[in-house]
């Protein structure tokens, strides 16, 4: 891992670019079979590398982090769930690692905004707007694939939708999308729920997802802090060039990037890339996505209650969920508190949030809890708070959480983030979220350099990028990750099975050259 220019480039059979699930779930196909080879016929086989695995970050897993010391558990920063339970690959690792799961209703409960009122399940049910809105995305998947395409912003307005269901499908669908309905293109949405073979169950490990992508990653040859800034290829073979000079060489390589890593025009490739696939890269939709993590020394929420989708709010989202203490943090500090709630914001939303300081974004966070939660008046006018109450501002030094091997993110704990708040059991009742808050952060996946957002999202004019993504280049280049998925799914079973796929694809080729 020195950062210094080897004069003897080393050669790999292949080498695997990017470290996420994707890039993991190729190289170990790559690795178990190369193994298997070599165990059969070690003479041939012993004196030639295989696959090496090359992660720019100190990390691997992607947008598989989170961090430690915020609650008696790791919360997770990126992917949480699992979705859905058949036909999954993330699923059947877990199995094989004995994982249990909980199965969890989504959407759980719903608030609106406008009228300050949150919906028992029976007042769901019978809420029109709600079941209509579900109607219209759930009956998508009999609607023309071959039609000309237009964001879901109009064709909700062409089947007659009213101001609610506009404001419940941003909230429920785009924000889980990953976009706004002007963003959203239908004939990919289409594609999606042609293709959905997963279910709608969401499920929780038990465990850190890191967990997974180390039983994955076990035994492979990995380099980190290894970014490829340059990547030649031909019928050579492929040389790849990090960006302090490094070299390595291979006979195929594997690109697991986010699709946004490619828009940013890196790596550079010679010969260029063909201009079908940039403009197939370019036209793949993938926005910011913004968490925002809240711990709380006592829980102010019903006991039951998972996750709340919410119009005319900040957060359009947010959840709760507990894991078990025997997977506890390790950190020598005491967790800052024992419950946790994290708001979920995508799209236009996410990159407005992004644009305020960490200390707003978690005091309106925390302004739309006490309003769901607290006691207060239940009208649509906006109410001041009380003498006692005056809510939050921001204090300039950071405390810092564990985040992994020479990284720390930052959070605003309660003595950095005034609160002014009286205790009182009145102001308790008013203001749960302010009085129980113990510490928060803002996690914003746009700024992460090696990520630069959250995940891709069905788009207007995209239809048939990710297969053209996918193609292969003079049999030596490979793609893979959940942009390349033909099902438009950005899910973590899509990235494995990508990854599986470009691995497949290099062994039919080694395959067809024996014969």
């Amino acid at each position: 891992m020195a950062a210094t220019p080897n004069p003897t480039p080393r050669h790999y059979r292949v080498v695997v670019v990017g470290g996420g699930l994707a890039g993991l779930a190729a190289a170990r196909l790559l690795h178990d079979h190369y193994h298997a080879d070599a165990d059969a016929d070690a003479d041939a086989h012993a004196h030639k590398a295989q696959v090496l695995l090359l992660e720019a970050a100190p990390t691997l897993g992607g947008r598989i982090q989170h961090v430690t010391g915020l609650a008696p558990w790791p919360v997770e920063i990126g992917p949480e769930f699992i979705h859905g339970t058949m036909n999954s690959s993330f699923k059947d690792i877990a199995d094989q690692m004995g994982c249990e799961m909980r199965e969890l209703p989504y959407p759980d409960r719903y608030y609106l905004g406008s009228e300050r009122r949150m919906l028992s399940s029976d007042e769901v049910q019978e809420h029109e707007d709600i079941q209509r809105v579900h109607e219209y995305f759930q009956g998508i998947a009999s609607e023309d694939p071959d039609a000309p395409d237009i964001s879901m912003a109009e064709y909700l307005q062409r089947r007659g939708a009213n101001d609610t269901i506009t404001q419940l499908a941003e909230s429920i669908y785009a924000n889980d999308f990953g976009c706004s309905l002007k963003q959203l293109g239908v004939r990919e949405c289409i594609q999606e729920a042609q293709n959905w073979i997963y279910g709608d169950t969401y499920l929780i490990l038990d465990r850190p997802m890191s967990s997974v992508v180390d039983f994955i990653a076990k035994g492979l040859k990995v380099r980190l802090d290894w970014f490829v800034q340059h990547v030649e290829y031909g019928t050579h073979g492929v040389k790849l060039q990090s960006s302090d000079g490094r070299i390595v060489t291979a006979d195929y390589v594997i690109l697991a990037v986010p699709v946004s890593i490619l828009q940013y025009g890196v790596p550079t490739f010679k010969p260029p890339l063909p201009k079908v696939k940039v403009e197939a890269i370019d036209s793949i939709g993938m926005n910011n996505c913004v968490k925002v993590l809240m711990a709380f020394s006592d829980r102010f929420w019903p006991e039951d209650m998972f996750d709340v989708v919410c119009t005319h709010c900040f957060l359009p989202e947010f959840w709760m969920t507990h894991y078990p203490t025997t997977f506890s943090h390790t950190d020598e500090q005491a967790a800052l508190g024992k419950f946790v709630v994290v708001g979920f914001m995508t799209g236009e939303v996410a990159a407005a949030a992004s644009k305020l300081p960490e200390a707003e974004v978690i005091s309106k966070s925390l302004r739309q809890l006490d309003e769901i939660f607290g006691d207060l008046p239940k009208t649509v006018e906006d109410c001041e708070y009380s003498a006692c109450c005056h809510g939050t501002k921001a204090i300039s030094s950071f405390k810092e959480l564990h985040l992994g091997p020479g990284k720390r993110h930052k959070v605003l704990t309660r003595d950095h983030l005034h609160i002014d708040v009286c205790g009182s059991a009145e102001c308790a009742r008013s203001r749960p979220a302010s009085t129980w808050f113990q510490g928060g952060s803002v996690v914003n996946w746009e700024q992460e350099s090696f990520v630069r957002g959250g995940y891709t999202y069905p788009s207007v004019n995209a239809h048939g990028a990710r297969s053209i993504l996918a193609a292969p280049l003079e049999k030596r280049v490979f793609f893979a990750g959940e942009a390349t998925h033909p099902g438009v799914n950005p899910c973590m079973q899509a990235a494995i099975d990508t990854g599986r796929r470009a691995a497949r694809q290099i062994l039919s080729l080694e395959v067809l050259s024996r014969l």
